[in-house]
């Protein structure tokens, strides 16, 4: 997602927030700037779909909402100011999904997400997976459900012997996939994505962003941290050895483990699901939500964060962006990020 460069701003310039939605492609800003009352978007790191919220005035009765099953696509920003990044980020497309009309006075309220969960996807089926890659396995499901596969190469080379997808739709075995893993496992944009939770890359390859936020940079902040669960510091996972005809485990991670229930198929697959709930186990449960009265559009999930002037255990952490909720109404362009500390 990049920005769009503009030239170079007064020093004391007044910050002027900026926006762009496309319709299929059309641009519909023009159309939407003189009644627009508020504009909503919510970006996540785990499997729920990203959410676009677009509420206009119709007290004219003349406002005509894009069809259902259309696509919108978004840019953020802003157009100048002083101490805020200038230009359009692009962030992404959305599905039209559902439509409200309220009053009075007369509104419109347009909601369409990141991903379209209908047909294929949601069907259930049963089928099984032998040595195969994950990114031969993104790639196949990407195929028969009409989208992009985006499997990140951390990930993507990694065979699996023998698995079973047993009576369960595309997306929850793409899930079940993604925690075995530790992995991020979601559509976003037309693209079925695969990525590890740590990941500092995109499936595509590209760095995501860093920042810095400094405690003035916010109106409002709230740092919480919650003990480790049982205080496990690692995990153990039993497989099936055919040829020796009996049960093996696995280790990773420290001494005090927990079991995993589940019997797996071959030592690779055992090891990598006591690996990702090592991962699991042992982050530190702290976070910190900080609202910036002048929204920064570059921040995405999985982003990492470094936080400045606040307190010196909150400003010694390392921190990634786990979600991002942005509000562009009446009162200018603003964002609330949730932030999770990665180790």
């Amino acid at each position: 997602m990049a920005s769009v460069p503009t030239t170079a701003q007064s020093p004391y310039s007044q910050p002027r927030s900026a926006w762009r939605v496309t319709l299929d492609g059309d641009d519909l800003t023009a159309i939407l700037a003189p009644r627009l009352l508020s504009l909503r978007l919510s970006e996540k790191l785990g499997e729920e779909a990203d959410s676009l919220e677009i509420v206009v005035h119709d007290t004219d009765g003349a406002f005509v909402p894009p069809r259902q099953g259309a696509r919108l696509a978004v840019w953020l920003g802003w157009s100048r100011g002083t101490g805020v990044p200038i230009g359009l980020v692009d962030k992404g497309s959305f599905v039209v999904d559902e439509f409200t009309w309220s009053g009075p006075p007369d509104r419109v309220t347009i909601t369409a997400h990141s991903a379209d969960f209908k047909g294929s996807y949601r069907t259930r089926k049963t089928r099984s997976w032998v040595g195969q890659t994950l990114g031969a396995i993104i790639a196949r499901i990407a195929a028969d459900n009409a989208l992009i596969p985006a499997c990140h190469p951390d990930l993507a080379d990694h065979t699996i012997p023998a698995t079973e997808q047993h009576n369960k739709s595309d997306m929850q075995f793409i899930r079940d996939l993604g925690r075995q893993f530790d992995a991020v496992a979601t559509v976003k944009g037309g693209a079925l994505i695969l990525a590890p939770r740590g990941a500092t890359t995109t499936p595509g390859g590209k760095e995501l962003p860093s920042l810095t936020i400094t405690r003035q940079q916010c109106s409002s902040v709230t740092w919480r941290r919650a003990a480790r669960e049982k205080a496990y510091d690692g995990a153990e996972a039993q497989w099936h050895d055919q040829e020796a005809g009996q049960r093996k485990t696995v280790t990773a991670g420290g001494s005090n483990r927990r079991r995993l229930k589940r019997v797996y198929p071959s030592e690779a697959t055992a090891h990598a699901a006591a690996q990702a709930e090592t991962g699991r186990l042992i982050r530190v449960s702290a976070t910190v939500d900080v609202t910036l009265p002048y929204g920064d559009a570059r921040a995405v999930p999985g982003a990492k964060v470094t936080l400045s002037g606040f307190r010196p255990h909150i400003d010694k952490e390392a921190w990634k962006i786990s979600s991002v909720d942005y509000h562009h109404g009446a009162n200018g362009f603003s964002a609330k990020l949730s932030l999770q500390s990665m180790y």
